[in-house]
């Protein structure tokens, strides 16, 4: 199935149906990964334990905890603040668990695995609501930066240790520089939550270290937090099959603390003279600025709707009962899921001919260099005489773009892969040479 958005014009009713999947409309010319879908591996290759399938949220009494171990066992689960145990719980044998912690500290350890292990996995939480994100940034020296992901938690570990951005412990040792992720961690791959429980650590190792871990939003964010699942992998829907719970659940906006974390994220960010999306701007995202759509995109995320478009029971309620007129709501079905939105908008990898457009949105927000994933290129590749680079590869996380300051302004520009040195990115043609 193509990875593609709605593109008519609905009214109420028509949203309700598209954004439920019936009768989804693809982009003419809207690329395909072509790339046949991997054979689907033995359940024995599948990583379950620790963070591969846990997931906390918020309940009355403090944090949900839920975790799978590889072989059914007694579980445990201790929450532990400042190194000192706080609560206990111990579930019965199986190989999915379950428990609740008292817990009031604002961050809080948990360990938890198989009861009577040498060693128990740990995860620090923080419960406090995520703050709200920065959008408009000073520049690095050293930005590296990943297209879409899609779970290839090995690829990522891979090429982050080669450019000394984390060490053999996964943790982080890029110093000062700073790491952005342009959204589309979720779906298609194998280790997809995995993959966001590092991120999510990350992120606070690298701030304490003096650097940065910026991580976007893309579509496939959108999609699944929405309830749209075509692409989770078998499995990662295994996770939630385990678990008891649908898998859009295990990212809930307001009760899962993956899904507080992601929904606080931002979709277009300033990094200096660098303009960072999934998608990139489009003619019907110029008057924005990157302060006004993250305010949008927060409004709208947080919003029960977000959560109930692709599910017809609760369009159907809510269109009986919402006080938004068809044009309020179909602009929120446009923001995120539309091919002009930020997530979803492809023309300017697509084509070479919109350096008029290129132009106006890097004036309107003042960069020189619009960064973008979702539309998938063979190699790391700029275009429109380097004012553009897409970052989105056909072999997920096969490649990460490395961008060094140049003393005298401007930017160095490479391609980190699995070997070799460096790579600098090719000649990037002028406008109506770039495809030719």
């Amino acid at each position: 199935m193509r990875d593609d958005p709605g593109t008519g014009r609905p009214g109420l009713v028509g949203c309700a149906v598209a954004a439920a999947g019936f009768g989804w409309l693809g982009s003419p010319g809207t690329p395909v990964r072509h790339t046949s879908p991997p054979a689907e591996p033995e359940q024995t290759a599948w990583r379950f334990g620790g963070e591969y399938g846990l997931y906390v949220g918020l309940d009355s009494a403090g944090l949900e905890v839920r975790w799978l171990t590889d072989e059914p066992a007694p579980g445990l689960v201790r929450a532990l603040v400042d190194e000192r145990v706080v609560d206990e719980r111990r579930t019965p044998r199986g190989d999915a668990h379950e428990a609740g912690l008292r817990v009031e500290a604002p961050v809080v350890t948990i360990e938890y695995g198989a009861d009577g292990a040498d060693r128990l996995h740990r995860t620090e939480i923080r419960l406090e609501p995520p703050p709200r994100p920065g959008v408009d940034l000073p520049g690095s020296d050293s930005v590296f930066v990943f297209g879409d992901m899609h779970g290839e938690f090995d690829r990522v570990l891979q090429l982050l240790a080669r450019a000394g951005l984390i060490d053999a412990e996964l943790r982080w040792t890029g110093g000062g520089a700073t790491l952005a992720l342009l959204g589309d961690l979720f779906d298609r791959g194998d280790d997809v939550t995995r993959l966001l429980w590092f991120v999510y650590r990350l992120e606070r190792e690298a701030e304490a270290a003096g650097g940065r871990v910026l991580t976007l939003l893309g579509n496939h964010e959108a999609m699944v937090m929405s309830g749209d699942l075509r692409y989770v992998s078998p499995k990662e829907a295994g996770i939630a099959d385990r678990h008891d719970m649908p898998y859009a659940k295990l990212f809930d906006p307001a009760m899962s603390i993956l899904g507080r974390w992601l929904a606080a994220k931002p979709g277009l960010v300033r990094l200096g003279d660098l303009l960072l999306a999934h998608g990139g701007v489009s003619p019907a995202y110029l008057d924005y600025s990157v302060r006004s759509y993250q305010d949008t995109l927060g409004t709208f995320i947080s919003e029960p709707l977000f959560t109930g478009w692709h599910d017809p029971e609760f369009l159907e309620a809510f269109a009986g009962e919402t006080s938004l007129d068809s044009a309020q709501v179909y602009r929120r079905y446009e923001f995120f899921f539309a091919s002009e939105s930020v997530l979803w908008y492809r023309d300017l990898v697509l084509t070479d001919t919109l350096d008029a457009h290129l132009d106006a949105l890097l004036h309107r927000f003042g960069a020189d260099v619009h960064v973008v994933g979702h539309t998938p290129v063979r190699t790391i590749r700029q275009s429109y005489g380097g004012r553009l680079i897409a970052v989105d590869l056909l072999d997920a996380a096969a490649e990460m773009l490395l961008l060094a300051r140049r003393p005298g302004g401007g930017w160095d520009r490479f391609a980190v892969g699995f070997a070799g040195d460096p790579r600098p990115l090719g000649p990037a043609p002028e406008a109506g040479l770039a495809n030719r």
